[in-house]
């Protein structure tokens, strides 16, 4: 489901919230009126007087969204846009203003405040796939550039802070049983209480088993997660401790050839029964002849731990101390299949090519022994495996010294991650589209593989420094500085490649807001940041292999952007206009060695939402954004629109809600999205169109008990989310290879809280 219920930069009212938002007597509160994301460690503001965007959205309202990964919960925040048909445990996300072409780069998920690692976007590895979603989250807070650039990793895209759930005095708990139609259930379920006086737990987690849309025949989902909170609150101040352990993987999907006939753009999955084994060079040891048999439907999955612990203490007289610290271990695999060449040819071509044995005149299914009929589509695809183990450590400390109007901060930021890497990219097999999806007796040739071995590792270390000022009681000032210090080694083993890199690089983000309370109910910001993202291991991998652009610099976005907020008697209403010029950046374009570009991006971003006494209410968020490459060297990609972003995208969600008692309603919900036209390429020739998907459900609680209902794209739009990135279609190439988006699927579950 994608059900847009975040508001961005407008403060909670509880008397104005949804209905079916609204939280049962025997539960315990869910977000505040304070966020303290994009803010120093420890310390926090009310939301509506943040002078900078930022999106809320409670647990209730991301169980209404029902979404598929951690990335598809990120399309309810105005402005971002998620490819999350990759499946659960990678998206593609692209952030306002700051164009990129795959994976995450500009994206920091982080918990209680702490990111999960030290780079937001490595080769085969984004943030949101070492996150999962369950009931130990409270609420997530997502910020949209802005002052984030100057706390915790200095992240100018988005930052998305998961807030887990704590523990009260009184015993809550939750547990929740969902099915779908497509042979997959979980289990999820938290319990939170008193350990002893002034100290609260909480702990919970989900299971998870069962196939996806796009049905293998075969349970390609398996995962379970355990999280476990613990809070001391002492006379000046509080602890806070975390750990979660994360075993979880799904189907990674990529393009296919769609326009193949007969395939179910929205249920057609190329991994099956007959390809699901593969015999590939391991992983790492490329020339030393070594081979194993992996297992496809592994797809991606994270198993590992991220822990955390936060520590405020406040001395008096206005000055305070917050410290949060942050520890990441564990592996993060991918293996699928991965189309090769062109796009699928037809049976008849790919003999007449000499893809066959000498002579051979017919072609046949290896484990079905069918003969194939020579209009029949084949193409080979890779069986691909990367491991990745990954490692992260960072600190962050704040100093606060405030006296009257003013409010100073002084912080130090530290991390250090790595990453050792094994790949094998290749072993490329024939097998049919569409039909039995069986392997053909095509000449395979040899395994063919690119085999690496690496090891990366970083330290950065940044200070920072930032003040706000209240020059009247409606007017506020706040601006700040950062420093930051990167120093990069790595080692790479395999392919002929230079074996050893050390790379050091400064940056200095800072940035500039001003807000001003009109009235009660009406605010104005206007706001300028200069931001940075620092090369990583990818960068200095590319580098040595001559495959990439020297990094003379790290990629700056410079943002300016400007809102107005309302916020009354039930409507909350924002606007947004926002400019990014984006210099330095790598773009990674089909068949073309990464270049350094830029880009200039101007839009506006509208969010609101109304509730009525009736029980009905409408929530709603739009964005137009108009992205152009910026490469006045490179004439062929200069002025083109930025890759993979949508013009236009629109999120509308009503509800209804009718309230039987104080602990019983029900609501009936759905939301309209429409998506823009956007390109898969820098030079505009590969179009994926416009469209729009339609979903809905219903949620009934009775004491305590809920059911709820939910069918995701009931219209089975079969909107194309990315194209190959490893080939062009262009002339001549009639059937390429697209991904689209998930077709019509339903979900029911049932739960108790208390």
């Amino acid at each position: 489901m994608s059900v847009a219920l975040a508001n961005p930069a407008l403060a909670q009212d509880t008397s104005a919230q949804p209905a079916a938002a609204a939280q049962p007597a025997d539960t315990a509160p869910e977000m505040s009126d304070i966020v303290v994301t994009g803010r120093p460690a420890g310390s926090g503001i009310n939301k509506l007087e943040a002078g900078y965007s930022i999106t809320t959205m409670s647990a209730e309202d991301i169980k209404l969204q029902a979404p598929k990964s951690a990335g598809d919960v990120l399309k309810s925040i105005p402005g971002v846009w998620v490819e999350s048909s990759g499946g659960v445990g990678t998206s593609n996300v692209f952030v306002r203003g700051i164009p990129s072409t795959g994976d995450a780069p500009f994206v920091t998920m982080q918990f209680n405040g702490i990111p999960v690692y030290g780079a937001s976007s490595l080769s085969f590895m984004d943030q949101t796939g070492m996150t999962r979603i369950d009931d130990t989250v409270m609420g997530i807070e997502g910020v949209n550039g802005g002052p984030a650039s100057l706390f915790s990793d200095g992240q100018p895209g988005l930052t998305t802070n998961l807030r887990l759930r704590e523990g009260g005095e009184e015993m809550h708990g939750s547990l929740t049983a969902s099915v779908t139609d497509y042979s997959a259930w979980r289990v999820d379920g938290y319990l939170s209480g008193k350990l002893a006086p002034d100290t609260y737990y909480m702990v919970g987690g989900y299971i998870s088993r069962g196939d996806t849309v796009r049905r293998a025949g075969f349970d390609t989902e398996k995962g379970g997660q355990i999280t476990a909170n613990l809070t001391h609150k002492f006379t000046n101040g509080s602890i806070n401790v975390f750990a979660r352990y994360t075993d979880d993987h799904g189907e990674w999907f990529l393009p296919f050839a769609t326009a193949v006939p007969g395939l179910d753009l929205g249920t057609y999955n190329q991994l099956s029964k007959y390809s699901r084994y593969a015999t590939i060079i391991t992983p790492g040891s490329a020339g030393s002849g070594a081979t194993e048999t992996v297992d496809l439907n592994k797809g991606r999955g994270w198993k590992g731990i991220v822990t955390g612990a936060n520590l405020n203490y406040d001395f008096g007289g206005g000055i305070s101390f917050a410290d949060r610290f942050g520890y990441t271990s564990g592996t993060l695999r991918t293996t699928g299949l991965v189309p090769a060449g062109a796009g699928a040819i037809t049976v008849a071509d790919a003999l007449a090519a000499g893809n066959g044995t000498p002579g051979q005149i017919a072609v046949h299914g290896i484990n079905t022994g069918a003969t194939l009929a020579p209009t029949d589509y084949v193409q080979q695809f890779g069986a691909w495996v990367v491991e990745k183990k990954l490692r992260n450590i960072s600190n962050e400390a704040v100093l606060t010294f405030k006296t009257g109007p003013n409010t100073l901060n002084l912080g130090y930021y530290f991390s250090h991650f790595s990453s050792r890497d094994a790949w094998s990219l290749g072993a490329n097999r024939w097998m049919q589209v569409g039909g039995s999806r069986d392997l053909v007796d095509l000449d395979n040739g040899t395994l063919g593989a690119f085999a690496i071995a690496d090891y990366g590792r970083a330290d950065v270390h940044a200070i920072y420094a930032s003040d706000s000022f209240n020059i009247t009681d409606a007017l506020r000032l706040d601006a700040g500085v950062r420093h930051q210090w990167t120093n990069i080694k790595f080692n790479i083993q395999g392919n002929g490649l230079p074996d050893y890199a050390h790379i050091t690089r400064e940056a200095t983000p800072w940035t500039v807001g001003l807000n001003y309370r009109a009235t009660r109910t009406f605010d104005v910001y206007a706001r300028v940041s200069q931001g940075y993202h620092s090369p990583s291991f990818d960068d200095v991998r590319s580098q040595l292999g001559n495959t990439g652009p020297r990094l003379d610099l790290n990629w700056s976005v410079r943002s300016y952007e400007g809102g107005v907020k309302y916020h009354d008697r039930g409507l909350q209403l924002a606007l947004t206009g926002f400019y990014d010029e984006v210099e330095g950046a790598v773009y990674n374009d089909v068949g073309v060695p990464p270049q350094i570009a830029g880009s200039r991006t101007k839009g506006i971003e509208f969010d609101a939402s109304w509730q009525h006494a009736s029980g009905f209410g409408i929530t709603g968020n739009a964005v137009l954004e108009d992205a152009k490459t910026h490469t006045p060297n490179i004439p062929d990609f200069d002025g083109k629109r930025a890759q993979r972003i949508p013009s236009y995208q629109v999120r509308v969600t009503p509800t209804f809600t009718v309230t039987a008692s104080d602990t019983s309603d029900v609501t009936l919900y759905g939301t309209f999205e429409a998506i823009g036209k956007r390109y898969s390429d820098l030079k505009n020739l590969q179009e994926l169109p416009a469209y729009q998907t339609l979903s809905a459900g219903i949620k009934a609680k009775v004491d305590g008990f809920t059911l709820q209902i939910s069918g995701d794209n009931l219209t089975n739009s079969h909107g194309l989310t990315e194209g190959n990135p490893r080939f062009l279609a262009g002339p001549g190439v009639a059937i390429p290879d697209v991904r689209p988006i998930f077709g019509r699927s339903y979900r029911f579950s049932v739960g108790y809280a208390f």
